[in-house]
């Protein structure tokens, strides 16, 4: 079948209500046929894990694929002991993380947006150079030594998203609010935050994510291990249980107490989350 007559069949199509809908429901079923192989590759290895946490390691080694009725809650209660203060130490340093870096980079994204200044250009080019340069702080020891470097860390990208954000905003509202007599700080918090929550959520969640998947810089800056983080918490608590002989149930059960929180905060935020990562589309 050559071009011709693909074009041909679209025409007779156009004209034919009848050919438009079979046409229409073959893509349709094509779409949904893609989106259900796409979610079983995606959510199988979850789903692994998910009733592996639930067996004995007997059970493992001889049904690790099966979905088995006996369940050994246990291996939570033994993951939890075991995860929960890791857990405890990501929540409390990306929440310090992003009250710290998403208020700075909304600051930088408005004054890039919306304010003018000499070499505005050229500086705002130099702060997205930051992305492409290595950034350490030595404060060992201590969770400044990750909340601090999380928080600067994530200011390139999070400038520039707020900024093509805020420059997508009508100016007939910042003229509006400085005709009556509002600063540039009462136009922020007033009249671009409430209407920016979709793009800063985008940017806490960014933020939140690459926090929670970082294993290599707790470990360079924290020498006491009660101090890690999830990712090399877990693999804290992998090493001490391994992945044969006992604590293979409760091993599998610490990666679904990982995975959850993190599955939960995109999901629950995915309507906001695609909103703002619309909404703060890079322009060229």
């Amino acid at each position: 079948m050559n071009v011709a007559h693909v074009t041909a069949g679209f025409h007779h199509a156009r004209r034919h209500p009848i050919w438009r809908e079979i046409l229409m429901a073959r893509y349709r079923l094509l779409v949904i046929v893609a989106a259900a192989i796409l979610l079983i590759l995606t959510y199988i290895p979850f789903l692994f894990v998910l009733a592996n946490s639930f067996k004995s390691d007997a059970q493992i080694a001889q049904h690790p694929f099966a979905i088995l009725l006996t369940l050994h809650i246990s291996n939570y209660l033994t993951a939890w002991n075991g995860m929960a203060w890791y857990l405890g130490n990501t929540i409390i340093v990306a929440a310090l993380s992003v009250l710290v870096g998403v208020p700075a980079a909304v600051m930088g994204g408005y004054a890039f947006a919306q304010l003018n200044f000499r070499g505005k250009q050229v500086l705002f080019y130099a702060y997205l150079g930051l992305l492409m340069i290595p950034w350490t702080l030595h404060l060992f020891g201590t969770w400044a030594a990750l909340i601090l470097p999380y928080a600067a860390g994530s200011q390139p990208l999070l400038v520039f998203l707020f900024r093509v954000f805020f420059e997508g905003i009508p100016h007939e509202l910042y003229d509006s609010a400085r005709i009556d007599g509002s600063n540039e700080v009462q136009i922020l918090t007033r009249i671009v935050a409430p209407l920016s929550v979709p793009v800063l959520l985008t940017g806490a969640i960014l933020m939140c994510i690459s926090i929670w998947g970082d294993y290599l810089w707790p470990t360079v800056v924290l020498p006491d291990y009660h101090r890690f983080t999830v990712s090399p918490g877990l693999q804290t608590f992998v090493g001490y249980f391994g992945y044969s002989g006992s604590g293979a149930g409760p091993v599998f059960a610490a990666y679904v107490l990982t995975m959850g929180p993190v599955m939960l905060l995109v999901g629950g935020t995915m309507k906001y989350f695609v909103s703002g990562v619309t909404s703060g589309a890079v322009k060229m």
